[in-house]
């Protein structure tokens, strides 16, 4: 009982906390203090609202608050850069058995883009509480440089598709909004065995600056933090002649080959790691595929995020935002309908 009345003190308290301004973008909702705005105020507080979402919203609304609508649909498109970590290595080719090459193989900088048009449905549970859903679908491309024990680079294409969840606490103190927001989503790559899961985290603190004649028409600016993690373990399959040309192949052929003749300080396994890449990847190119499971991790998990977001009236809202300082980088435009 005494669990159950803190986590009912908590959840008043949060309720206390976050409705009291509107994250102009459909992400809260808005106490209009503005003197050139009384009449909607006073409109605001006599309707008779007969909606069931958001639960609490004809108290709120009693009160001089305005509600978001309660449903609405997003068109996403997002473009990320990551620098990614790949801390073990073990590869295979055709039917060899895997080698683990975490201490052979040295990477540089190996870096992931990503293209990706994404539809969100939302709807408002709660005034200050919006839940969604995630179905998109994209391109990846990586760059990923081998140093050692020979020097090549390697890129790959791939299309993708996305689904996930999420939920968005939203609110305010004072003149400036807050919202806290998490989600859960999974990509669907073409050269991967199974999905990568994607965790990501971001809070914003920001202010809106409403329009005098319009009381429904705002800006709003923020500054915030994002934070993402990714699955540890990537397994998957992928054809040689996807990986390198002939030329690119032939010179690494060159340099392994070299390493093995020549290199006295090469170890057993680096030794049979280049043979198995001359004999099985190299001179089978056209038929050769490469079986890998890589342990990776995000090179940055956080960055920075700066945004605005145009809201004409309470159907529709047009919102930038891009991620910077970190080893991350994103730029996000997304236009929303709410019903």
């Amino acid at each position: 009982m005494i669990l159950k009345n803190t986590f009912v003190k908590a959840l008043v308290f949060a309720a206390l906390l976050l409705v009291s301004y509107e994250l102009f973008a459909q992400e809260g909702i808005d106490k209009q203090m503005n003197p050139f705005h009384k009449h909607y105020a006073d409109s605001l507080k006599a309707m008779n609202y007969d909606r069931t979402f958001p639960l609490m919203a004809k108290n709120a609304y009693k009160k001089g608050y305005d509600i978001p609508l309660p449903y609405g649909i997003s068109a996403i498109y997002m473009y990320l850069r990551q620098d990614i970590n790949i801390t073990n290595t073990s590869i295979g080719f055709n039917d060899q058995e895997p080698i683990d090459l975490s201490g052979v193989l040295q990477y540089g900088e190996v870096v992931n883009t990503t293209n990706v048009f994404t539809a969100r449905p939302n709807m408002w549970v709660l005034p200050f509480l919006n839940v969604y859903g995630i179905i998109g679908a994209g391109t990846s491309h990586v760059e990923v440089p081998v140093v050692e024990p020979v020097v090549f680079t390697t890129t790959q294409d791939f299309s993708l598709r996305s689904a996930g969840f999420g939920l968005t606490l939203a609110g305010g103190l004072g003149p400036f909004f807050i919202t806290v927001d998490g989600n859960t989503a999974w990509a669907w790559l073409e050269a991967l065995d199974k999905p990568v899961p994607a965790y990501n985290f971001d809070t914003r603190i920001g202010h809106t600056f409403v329009s005098t004649t319009h009381p429904d028409r705002n800006l709003g600016v923020w500054v915030g933090a994002f934070f993402q993690t990714l699955s540890s373990q990537t397994k998957g399959s992928i054809s040689m002649s996807d990986v390198m040309s002939a030329d690119q192949a032939q010179s690494i052929k060159d340099k392994a080959n070299n390493k093995i003749d020549n290199d006295p300080t090469l170890k057993p396994v680096e030794k049979k790691a280049l043979e198995q890449l001359v004999d099985e990847g190299i001179d089978k190119l056209e038929t050769s595929t490469v079986h890998y499971e890589l342990d990776k991790e995000i090179a940055g998990k956080w960055n920075m995020i700066l945004g605005a977001q145009y809201q004409h009236n309470k159907h529709w809202q047009v919102r930038c935002e891009l991620g910077t300082f970190g080893k991350r980088s994103q730029f996000m435009l997304n236009l929303n309908y709410q019903w």
